[in-house]
This record gives structure tokens, sequence and C-alpha cells, in this order.
């Protein structure tokens, strides 16, 4: 709800396509804008764009469960693993959770460069 439907049409289309759609999980992707951000691509297998480019950042988005928490995402880490790396992942291990700040800290440092202004 917080999307501005026209600025965001595109974004706000593809979510609404997944929560009315079949699939459990889905995923949406920001690609390079410039040629720094060529250097920030994922290694693994995604899908390319129209410039032969792979994403600097996925988003997923799940119907597993109804919240994030350490089950779902336990859950969504095996599912990732299986379709971008194509590993079958049995356990998951949570070594660490992150404070607030410092998932702020990430967020600021890892996503927020690449987001659409």
């Amino acid at each position: 709800m917080e999307l501005d439907r026209a600025d965001d049409e595109v974004y706000y289309s593809a979510i609404e396509s997944f929560i009315n759609g079949s699939l459990d999980v889905g995923y949406s992707y920001i690609y390079p804008r410039d040629e720094e951000d060529l250097l920030h691509q994922v290694d693994h297998f995604t899908p390319k764009n129209d410039k032969g480019h792979k994403p600097i950042y996925i988003f997923v988005w799940s119907k597993l469960s109804l919240h994030w928490d350490v089950a779902s995402i336990t859950d969504i880490v095996k599912v990732l693993a299986s379709e971008f790396l194509h590993m079958s992942v049995e356990e998951v291990q949570l070594i660490r959770i992150a404070t607030y700040e410092e998932t702020k800290l990430a967020y600021e440092r890892d996503y927020k460069p690449y987001a659409p202004q």
C-alpha cells in the first residue's frame, strides 16, 4: 500500500500478479543502472535483462507463511538455494540474528543505493 500506483506501476502490477497468482514464492529483480552497478551483479544463476545483465538485488515474495519468522526464513533459504544455486539444502542454521541497528546499516549499504528512486 506504500507504493504510488502511477509511479511504480510495473512493480505494483508484479506484486498484484503474485498475490493473485498460484505461485508460493516469487521474485523481482533490480538490474544494473550504470557501469558502476555492473560490478555488483550476482554470481549465481538468475534471469538476465534485455541487456544481458544479471540482477544486483533480488526481492523474494512468499506465501509460505504469514510472517517472516525464523521458520519461514529457513524455508525460503532452501527454495533460493535450490532455484538459484542448484543445491539441495536439508538444514539451515541461523548463526546469529542481526540487531535492528545492524539490519538498518546493511539496508542502507546493500539495498538503498540500488532502489528505484
